[in-house]
């Protein structure tokens, strides 16, 4: 009987254990490096018309891609429940960017699911064929530990809620971000920290109303 008791509490605090690490912040434990506007301009990508047919003779540099000021959504995964709320929630002020003078684009390291996601993203999609975006130092979460963060289920929950569908298609480990870059400069930036950790659309919306203001001004007063 005792054997039974070691063996449960064995197993007990090994678990225990592991939600305990899983919910550590991971900028701790996958790291949290926001990527360079000039690593940015060293990606390589290609737009999706459609899912099934990647025209990769059409391949543009970052440098081409990242010319004119962008808010760039790095996709999870297309299929995903909880980044479609996110582009969604981005693009709500699809307007707003438009009269900044910025694009919003998206990149994704896969292209199962586009075709969906395009009913959530008003901007055009690019594959990401390096992984660019997701760099410089790639940060992937183990299934076990994805699952055991309770932040994934509120977010699971509001999407749920907000009516939108998801799929369980493609791969969902490597964390993305949001980027807004205007030439040489990156204005604003998201890493997302966990799977459903959407970038703050109010914290966004600050950061384009400030980069408006800051051009306006530079109008007015060029010196």
């Amino acid at each position: 009987m005792s054997i039974i008791w070691t063996g449960l509490v064995g197993a007990a605090t090994a678990f225990s254990g592991a939600v305990i690490y899983a919910n550590l912040p991971t900028r701790w434990t996958l790291g949290h490096v926001i990527p360079t506007v000039a690593h940015l301009h060293a990606a390589k990508v290609v737009k999706i018309d459609r899912e099934d047919s990647i025209d990769r003779s059409k391949l543009i540099t970052g440098d081409e891609f990242l010319s004119k000021p962008s808010m760039v959504m790095a996709v999870r995964r297309p299929g995903c429940i909880l980044c479609r709320r996110e582009a969604a929630h981005l693009s709500e002020f699809k307007g707003l960017l438009d009269q900044a003078g910025v694009r919003l684009v998206a990149v994704t390291h896969q292209s199962k699911g586009v075709d969906e996601f395009k009913s959530y993203f008003k901007g055009d999609i690019y594959l990401d064929t390096e992984r660019t975006f997701y760099g410089p130092n790639e940060r992937w979460v183990p299934m076990w530990m994805g699952f055991l963060r309770p932040g994934l289920w509120t977010s699971v929950f509001a999407s749920k809620k907000e009516g939108l569908t998801g799929n369980l298609e493609g791969e969902g480990r490597l964390l993305g971000g949001v980027f807004f870059v205007d030439g040489n400069d990156m204005v604003w930036s998201h890493l997302e920290k966990e799977w459903g950790d959407k970038a703050d659309v109010e914290e966004a919306k600050r950061a384009i109303q400030k980069y408006m203001n800051d051009k306006k001004k530079q109008l007015r007063d060029p010196d």
